[in-house]
């Protein structure tokens, strides 16, 4: 009986082609939810930075790719979901170690001044801390009156209370309202500085420290001169 050669074996013959597995599903990566609260709040904070605080949940929700009962679940409302962006874009950053460092006399009100606006600049020199307090108060928020009456109040008034002992007056007592006045000026002119970096789109001077010197000089000496 004559063999049938094995197809393996015939000339030109192929072999045969093995059936693919198919590949395992791919798993879909879920983040925990403190992951997950993290990217919400954080792509809350650029969303509303960038349109305000008049724009639809279901909008924030699409531009994060989430629906928006998820954004609902993890923040309850987009009252509190604001509240948290404050909390995380300003309340995080303010030192209380500022206070302190202010009315330490031991070293010159022009160091003080200098260290501090040094320190606050760097920490809210950033696009959303800018745009977000327009946008909140733009919107009839009271984040930002917040803010300043829990935190700027404070540290403005150490400071008017520092300029006038700096000045030969009482270094305790009662502010008029131009004392007061006067630290908002310093204050704002950083403030000012950084709206026009991230609203008007002018750059500012590159080296911080500097800028915050000149202007704490400047106020110092114009300040002296008005005294005298």
């Amino acid at each position: 009986m004559t063999k049938t050669p094995s197809r393996a074996k015939l000339k030109g013959a192929a072999a045969p082609t093995p059936t693919a597995k198919p590949s395992p599903a791919r798993k879909r990566s879920r983040l925990d939810p403190q992951a997950r609260e993290k990217m919400i709040l954080e792509g809350a904070t650029v969303y509303f930075a960038r349109h305000g605080f008049a724009s639809q949940t279901k909008d924030l929700a699409a531009e994060l790719g989430v629906s928006q009962g998820l954004i609902f679940r993890y923040f309850g409302t987009k009252q509190h979901l604001v509240e948290c962006v404050y909390q995380n874009v300003f309340l995080r950053r303010w030192s209380t170690k500022w206070q302190r460092a202010m009315r330490d006399r031991k070293q010159p009100l022009q160091e003080r001044l200098e260290a501090f606006y040094l320190a606050y600049f760097e920490a809210i020199d950033d696009n959303a801390w800018i745009r977000v307090s327009l946008y909140a108060s733009l919107s009839g928020s009271d984040i930002i009156a917040r803010y300043i009456r829990g935190k700027v109040d404070k540290i403005l008034r150490i400071i008017a209370l520092e300029l006038r002992a700096e000045r030969g007056g009482a270094a305790e007592g009662p502010l008029d309202a131009m004392e007061y006045e006067v630290a908002w000026h310093l204050h704002s002119t950083f403030i000012y500085a950084l709206i026009r970096k991230y609203v008007h789109g002018v750059p500012n001077p590159e080296e911080p420290r500097a800028f915050v010197k000149a202007i704490v000089k400047a106020f110092l000496q114009g300040a002296g001169r008005a005294a005298s």
